[in-house]
């Protein structure tokens, strides 16, 4: 296959090689034309050995992107070399020219565009750079060997001109370059805010949990899984006793320190597989994956136990807080409002004992 199948980032670097080989091909087309016209001092063996290094070398970039060598590299689209080889291919066309070497210079502007897009400023006028000092040197060599073929006054004229475009080139070139990079920066912050409105809209912001409206889209996410045979799960319904009473004490401020400290102690017990949501007021909701009735009932233990050891002495003397909690097993094909049910009535059956307890739906 020319483009690699399940590598987005390679797929379009590929494809951006290939790119640049049609180009080439272009290019090639119009020497073989130029050749046939007598513009090459080459016999047809010196050409096709000249056009078969030149497409050695073609095939030879586009294998390194195909097969991931260009990994390795600081710049794995290879733009820069691509660029480069191309400047060197016009270049070397361009030394073994009679005639019609105006012709093959038109494509220098192309090659320039097309490096606009993907190179740095800096690099793109190393380029336009290379390709002046390139073409005249060029011209020094043609005239240090065939001065008789090089009129010294129309060589000047010619040269001044390609250095105008060039230059005028460059200018497009900056203006590209500069546009892609405020477009880049501009996906960047709309990026990290649709990143924000994201964390938002699916967190609750007094705790940093997450808010009840992605709990219950997780819930379905996984009762989907189960129901074609993925892995169980159970949920334990939580509620800080007596919060009321602290609110109506302490004042709301209070009560607000109390959740926050409240989640970030349970979020350090959690396991990465586990989801801990704030349903509303002092209610939230535990999803543990992969355990059976007793294994919730233990970790929702756990999590009881380190919510008594949260230190308030700061905020008042003789603020202790608990929490009680009712677990239920999700049941294939039972809707998210039955478990969630379920888990309320053992959550009331756990107030109803004493409250800083946890039960099971099986326990009333």
């Amino acid at each position: 296959m020319l483009l690699p199948k399940y590598d987005l980032k390679q797929r379009i670097r590929t494809k951006r090689a290939l790119q640049a080989m049609a180009g080439a091909g272009i290019q090639s087309l119009v020497s073989i034309h130029l050749f046939f016209a007598g513009a090459f001092r080459l016999e047809l063996s010196g050409f096709t050995l000249l056009m078969l290094f030149l497409w050695l070398v073609h095939l030879s970039l586009y294998l390194v992107i195909r097969l991931g060598f260009n990994r390795r590299f600081a710049d794995p689209s290879m733009t820069r070399e691509m660029v480069i080889w191309s400047v060197m291919v016009l270049l070397i066309n361009v030394f073994f020219m009679d005639r019609f070497r105006p012709l093959m210079m038109m494509f220098f502007p192309t090659v320039l565009i097309y490096g606009a897009f993907w190179m740095t400023t800096r690099q793109y006028l190393a380029t336009a750079a290379l390709m002046v000092f390139g073409y005249f040197a060029v011209m020094v060599g043609i005239y240090s060997i065939r001065s008789q073929i090089l009129v010294l006054g129309d060589e000047l004229v010619v040269g001044g001109v390609f250095v105008l475009v060039i230059i005028a080139f460059s200018f497009v070139s900056n203006e590209i370059s500069l546009s892609r990079k405020k477009l880049r920066q501009r996906n960047a912050e709309l990026a990290t805010a649709m990143g924000k409105i994201e964390h938002m809209a699916i967190t609750d912001e007094l705790t940093g949990l997450i808010n009840r409206r992605h709990m219950i889209y997780m819930l379905e996410r996984q009762k989907s899984l189960v129901d074609r045979g993925g892995t169980g799960f159970c949920i334990c319904f939580f509620d800080i006793d007596h919060f009321k009473t602290v609110n109506d004490t302490l004042g709301h401020h209070v009560g607000d320190i109390v959740l926050q400290r409240f989640a970030s102690a349970i979020k350090k017990e959690l396991r990465v597989s586990d989801l801990f949501a704030r349903f509303g007021g002092e209610e939230f909701v535990f999803m543990a994956f992969g355990v059976d009735l007793n294994g919730a009932k233990i970790a929702a233990n756990r999590l009881r136990k380190t919510v008594e050891q949260i230190d308030f002495k700061d905020i008042s003397p003789c603020l202790n807080v608990t929490i009680s909690g009712g677990v239920a097993k999700y049941r294939s094909r039972e809707k998210v409002e039955t478990i969630l049910s379920r888990a309320d009535r053992a959550l009331y059956l756990a107030k109803n004992s004493g409250r800083n307890c946890i039960k099971m739906e099986n326990d009333g």
